[in-house]
């Protein structure tokens, strides 16, 4: 019975720490923006109802490779915005990048001083906008994608990303070698109970 309940613990931990690492990307990718910001693939998009804008980031000089949640470095990235609703084009589309203040923003919050970037509102009659930004510190940050309808009315929705080395990055690992340590501990104490006991009913 002990030894089944040992198995039965080591596989429970084991699928723990799966899990552990298939949930931590989806947070992070998530990072509370809500159900209005989707990844798919490399590519982040924003939706306003069931229509969408892509967003994909390019690390020029460095790599060919498509970024969306996670930039891996700092320096010069470029963001690529496809507006894929043709009417939307036809509409002005506000961008802003703040830096994440890790805390609920509101209508009262002051956006200017974690401004990275701002695009007033512009009408992309092309369907295809892009900016080259020079990112200085590692962070979480915030884009905002204000679309002012044929009403007046506007509506903003978000994506969070990351730029460099960040603790979110970590997570998986340090739970992973948190778990690893619990079940050598385990094991260990499991083993050296066993022992003595055998050996009281060999003699």
């Amino acid at each position: 019975m002990k030894a089944n309940s040992f198995a039965s613990l080591v596989a429970g931990a084991w699928c723990a720490l799966l899990v552990l690492c298939a949930a931590a990307p989806a947070a992070r990718a998530d990072g509370g923006a809500g159900p209005e910001a989707m990844m798919m693939g490399n590519m982040c998009m924003v939706m306003f109802n069931y229509d969408m804008i892509h967003i994909t980031s390019y690390l020029p000089g460095m790599s060919r490779s498509e970024y969306c949640e996670e930039i891996p470095a700092t320096g010069k990235v470029i963001m690529v915005f496809d507006i894929e609703t043709p009417r939307f084009r036809d509409l002005p589309i506000e961008i802003r990048i703040i830096r994440d203040p890790l805390t609920p923003i509101t209508g009262d919050t002051p956006l200017d001083p974690l401004t990275e970037v701002h695009f007033p509102a512009t009408r992309y009659r092309t369907g295809t906008f892009s900016f080259e930004h020079d990112y200085k510190n590692n962070g979480h940050y915030i884009g905002m994608v204000t679309l002012t309808k044929e009403n007046g009315q506007q509506e903003t929705q978000i994506f969070k990303f990351s730029v460099g080395e960040t603790l979110w990055q970590y997570v998986p690992y340090i739970l992973g070698a948190v778990l690893i340590a619990m079940l050598i501990c385990f094991y260990w104490r499991y083993s050296h109970r066993a022992v003595p006991k055998e050996r009281q009913a060999l003699s």
